[in-house]
Formats: C-alpha cells, sequence, structure tokens
C-alpha cells in the first residue's frame, strides 16, 4: 500500500473514533497524529520507482530586475533508465539529457555544439519531475542534502515539517516543508539570521493515477540587495506511456558536432535561460 494512503486512512481512523470516543481528547488525537506523521515523514527507506514513461510540457517564467523572461520545454522522465531528457524550444532550441549517475549531455541543434559534464549533484534523482512521479515527496531531497528533521507538528489542516542543514552549510539554517493532504505546498529556506532565502510554493495539483503533480510552482528568491528574483513554472499536458509524443526528445548528436566546455556552453545562452539553469 502506497505510503501516503496509509497515512490518508491513519488520519480518518482517529478523526472518526475520535467522534464516538469522548474521552480521547482532541489535543491527545493531535499529538498521536503527529507522532506518526512524523515516522512517515522521515522513513529511512525508499519507496519502489515509477518504471514507465511520464511527459511534462513546461512554461519557464522568470522576473528579475524589472523584466520578464520566458522559456518553453518538454521533458521525459524515463523510469526504466531512470534518464530525464529536457527539449528546450523557446528562446533558443537544445537538449539536455541527465542520467542517475549526474552526467549531462547538452546538445545545441541550431549551433551544432555538444557539451558532457558529470557531477553527482546533477543526478536525475536530485529533479522535481523524479520527486513526484516516484512519489517522494516527503522531504524533497532533503535528506540525501543532509538536512536532518527536527520537529513537526500540526498548523490546522496543514503539517509542518522543520529539517536542520548539516553542519557545512553555512548559508542555509533550516527548511520547513508544509504539506496539505500529505502533498508540498510550501517550502521556506532559512539562514542563520533568521532571513528567509528562498520561498516555493507548489500549488493547482493534478491526481493522475500513480501520481500527484503541482500544475504551478512559483519560487521567489531574495538577494542581498532586498531584491528577489521570481520564477513561475507552469506545467500541462502530463502524459504516460503510449500517450508521450517520443519524436520531440529523440535527438542524435552528429559526427561533427562541435565539443564546448561545460562553463562556455553556460555562458552562451541567452540570459534568460540562464536565469531559469541557475
Amino acid at each position: 500500500m502506497d505510503l501516503w494512503m496509509i497515512l490518508r486512512f491513519f488520519i480518518t481512523f482517529m478523526n472518526n473514533i475520535g467522534k464516538h470516543l469522548h474521552r480521547i481528547s482532541l489535543n491527545l488525537r493531535t499529538i498521536i497524529i503527529v507522532t506518526f506523521l512524523s515516522f512517515l515523514l522521515f522513513p529511512e527507506v525508499t519507496s519502489q520507482n515509477y518504471q514507465g514513461k511520464v511527459s511534462i510540457e513546461a512554461l519557464h517564467q522568470v522576473y528579475h530586475e524589472g523584466n520578464l523572461f520566458n522559456a518553453k520545454s518538454a521533458i521525459l522522465y524515463d523510469g526504466e533508465s531512470s534518464e530525464i531528457i529536457f527539449h528546450y524550444f523557446q528562446p533558443e532550441e537544445f537538449y539536455k539529457k541527465i542520467n542517475s549517475l549526474g552526467e549531462i549531455t547538452i546538445y545545441n541543434p541550431g549551433k551544432n555544439t555538444v557539451t558532457f559534464t558529470q557531477n553527482s549533484q546533477y543526478s536525475s534523482s536530485n529533479e522535481l519531475i523524479y520527486y513526484f512521479v516516484n512519489n517522494q515527496i516527503q522531504d524533497m531531497g532533503l535528506r540525501k542534502e543532509g538536512f536532518t528533521p527536527v520537529n513537526t507538528e500540526r498548523d490546522g489542516k496543514y503539517v509542518v515539517a522543520t529539517w536542520q542543514a548539516p553542519p557545512g552549510m553555512r548559508a542555509i539554517s533550516t527548511v520547513e516543508l508544509v504539506f496539505d493532504n500529505f502533498l508540498p505546498v510550501f517550502a521556506e529556506y532559512v539562514d542563520n539570521n533568521g532571513k528567509s532565502l528562498k520561498k516555493i510554493y507548489y500549488y493547482d495539483y493534478i491526481h493522475l493515477e500513480n501520481f500527484s503533480f503541482p500544475k504551478k510552482i512559483t519560487e521567489v528568491a531574495y538577494t542581498a540587495r532586498q531584491d528577489s528574483t521570481v520564477k513561475r513554472t507552469t506545467f500541462s499536458d502530463i502524459c504516460s506511456g503510449k500517450d508521450i509524443q517520443m519524436d520531440i526528445f529523440n535527438f542524435k548528436i552528429p559526427s561533427d558536432a562541435e565539443k564546448i566546455d561545460f562553463l562556455a556552453s553556460f555562458l552562451s545562452c541567452s540570459s534568460s535561460l540562464m536565469l531559469l539553469l541557475k
């Protein structure tokens, strides 16, 4: 049985039994629920990965220093190989393929350039689509980064989980994840002075057979100059199996493609893509 299905059943059970057993106070029920929830939000084992294919179209928007930048892409997740392919269409076309080892291939057909690099931080298992498709949304990758769960509490209909940053991470002190109906709806990164560094909002969920996915994500990153960069991603046309238009993800790198340095490839992108890829 899925982790979140177990939790839904448990919460419903406790709420129903509480209606009939008046000796169980609301506070006691809340303590029991939060205690049980802490075990589910912070499991030591991972669930079975999704083995199929999922494709999603995305509209990326960045508002920075009074300017609005737009980009469009299609994303393919292959559960069998754990590869993810990003096909950007606007403002310029290029393909990016990553795997579970953090090996990245970027091919720009217009410039006929290709670049390769490898870094475990770039692993496909660290991508947003990986977390949601595989229902690994309890910590949104924080545990792998060395964060430690320190608190879980209920705030009305929400469940708030607080994670402590590892000692070597100086910029971030804690991350707060907020869940509604067992789906992440908000995350806030806070520094050692209690100042908010970044806020992420997940909303407008679509519920599919094997997983749920937010159709909109808004991220607000605060800078030292009291300014902010706002990124909003709108997802659409979520497909799986035979409904996927595979031809838009198939690309072949010509033998005469120019190999360029990864950093040079990043710097050659337009300003809007640079903001999106940061």
